[in-house]
């Protein structure tokens, strides 16, 4: 759409997403950078390490597209008592 600048694909956990219905976040995500026009760019919110991980190959070719920013917001908790 007219004046649309960035795409922002949000959540809780991005890295779940499809584990529930059979779907892959990269799938996704290459859907989304085929589906948005030229000048616009896609931002990849939050995920935790361990959803991330299982597609760690395939998320960074997408970060690698010029249509997507070369970012992730990967929280670094600590629940360990040692």
């Amino acid at each position: 759409r007219e004046g649309v600048r960035e795409v922002w694909l949000s959540s809780e956990d991005t890295g779940a997403y499809g584990k529930d219905i059979d779907v892959t976040l990269p799938k996704l995500l290459d859907d989304i950078v085929a589906a948005i026009p030229d000048g616009v760019m896609l931002r990849i919110g939050m995920t935790n390490p361990p959803h991330i991980l299982e597609h760690m190959v395939e998320v960074a070719r997408v970060l690698n597209h010029p249509r997507v920013f070369k970012f992730l917001h990967i929280p670094v908790q600590c629940a360990s008592n040692k």
